[in-house]
């Protein structure tokens, strides 16, 4: 016998009135009275059962929600009929359905105020995330659970890299210049490129606008195929066809281990074609359709008009300087440059990467950039891959040098912000540039092509062409 479903002794002669809120009326709710009756067990005489009292069931669907504010009178005590939401609870469960207070536009403007401080402020994985770095991440490989010092190095590359995902209103244009060549044009080029790239996922294009053979092809880590800015604009209306490939432009680029692309300049030896402002125009007309942010690689010819075309076009201007006097001279003298011309802001926005050097002491230069007024001025630590003239492969830096050009990207990131944000740029264009034939087709040939450029001659003829130019065969195919 189960005691729990027995019925307290005398139960059966209750008044309904005094059986208790949870009661089920016989007179309105037969079935659950005679359902509770049928599942009642006899007397069975023992005493224990007798003296026990089971409490009683307790029927949910009657049952009512208490309301979320005292009444000031009862509806049954005044005689009259509650009306509309005063009716109280209905629907097939008896639930109450009261509808919330209108907010104030005081309280909504404070909820927009918490949401978007909850936005601007940085993600809580910056903190919380467990350590990669030092001794916190040595024992945290090993299963433990050790969070960054929040002062730490590992922190403020961590809010580096949240800087440098910050959304940018528009295609951003980044030109890297420096009028006295060795002060690291390039290398900053493919640093800052490969950052882009990996932290935003790709669509960001190095591109070497220097008029004719450059080096940033040969810097790169990856620049392995023939393609040159001549062949994007040899397809340039193509390219820009509203049916055309979302992969084409992409076989002319070369794909990098950080996700970004390079777009190498011709590397013809006695070559005569040069980029103009018409052919870099083509070119960004091309880029800025289907990427979202170009690095320029200016070079060393100030006077160039295609580095007249790529300062008048950039949005954030990024000048490398070494501890060397001219360098610093050249980089003030470009700044002066643009201020004259009316690109105040420009030079007022760039940023200036001083690069260490063993030997040479910083203090001098960065005084001197200082009674400029350069306002933003940034150091990275000297890095032997990025000076001796290498292919550069950003996961080789060091663990300052990751630190240190991550608060570059960072810092050229807030300028782009700065310069979209307050200007607005459209979503479309009408410019189409026309595709235009690139020099005599024996000039474009690649340096891996050289070699076998005369098979069908005689090897005698061969020899004789091969002397006249400089060069014996195959002195163009060393792998560094």
């Amino acid at each position: 016998m189960r005691p729990w479903l027995l019925k307290p002794p005398g139960s059966e002669h209750l008044d309904p009135a005094t059986r208790g809120p949870h009661a089920i009326d016989p007179s309105t709710d037969s079935e659950e009275a005679e359902l509770m009756d049928n599942t009642s067990a006899p007397h069975s005489g023992n005493d224990d059962e007798e003296d026990y009292t089971a409490e009683r069931p307790v029927n949910l669907r009657r049952q009512r929600l208490r309301p979320r504010y005292e009444t000031t009178s009862a509806p049954e005590a005044s005689g009259t009929e509650p009306e509309g939401n005063e009716r109280g609870p209905s629907g097939p469960y008896r639930v109450e359905d009261w509808s919330a207070p209108a907010a104030s536009e005081q309280d909504l403007a404070a909820a927009r105020e918490v949401r978007l401080a909850m936005v601007l402020e940085p993600a809580p994985a910056v903190e919380s995330e467990p350590a990669r770095w030092g001794w916190r991440g040595a024992l945290n490989t090993v299963g433990c659970r050790f969070k960054p010092s929040a002062a730490g190095p590992e922190v403020a590359y961590r809010r580096a890299v949240q800087r440098i995902r910050q959304p940018l209103p528009g295609t951003s244009v980044v030109a890297v210049a420096n009028p006295k060549g060795g002060s690291g044009v390039t290398p900053t080029t493919i640093v800052l490129s490969g950052l882009f790239g990996q932290f935003r996922g790709g669509q960001v294009v190095a591109w070497d606008a220097n008029e004719a053979c450059g080096t940033l092809a040969a810097r790169a880590a990856v620049c392995e195929g023939p393609e040159t800015v001549w062949d994007v604009l040899e397809c340039a209306r193509e390219l820009c066809s509203p049916d055309r490939d979302a992969s084409a432009l992409g076989r002319l680029l070369q794909r990098q281990p950080t996700l970004d692309e390079v777009l190498a300049s011709d590397q013809t030896p006695a070559g005569t074609a040069t980029l103009g402002r018409e052919e870099c125009a083509a070119i960004m007309a091309v880029l800025r359709r289907q990427r979202t942010m170009i690095l320029i690689d200016t070079g060393s010819n100030e006077r160039a008009p295609a580095f007249e075309w790529a300062m008048e076009t950039a949005t954030q201007l990024v000048v490398p300087v070494t501890g060397r006097r001219d360098s610093v001279v050249a980089a003030l003298r470009l700044l002066d440059g643009l201020a004259q011309s009316g690109h105040i802001a420009l030079a007022a926005r760039a940023v200036v990467v001083y690069a260490e050097e063993p030997g040479t002491s910083s203090g001098r230069a960065l005084a001197a950039l200082d009674r400029a007024g350069v306002q933003r001025v940034l150091t990275v630590p000297f890095d032997r891959m990025l000076a001796d003239g290498d292919r550069i492969i950003l996961s080789r830096l060091g663990c300052a040098g990751v630190q240190a050009w991550a608060e570059v990207a960072a810092a050229v990131a807030d300028g782009l912000a700065e310069a979209l944000g307050s200007r607005w740029a459209p979503a479309d264009t009408d410019f189409v540039p026309d595709s235009r034939p690139g020099p005599d087709p024996r000039h474009t040939r690649s340096h891996r092509q050289l070699p076998a450029c005369g098979m069908d001659e005689k090897s005698d003829v061969r020899n004789e062409r091969n002397m006249l130019c400089g060069w014996k065969s195959g002195a163009y195919t060393v792998d560094w």
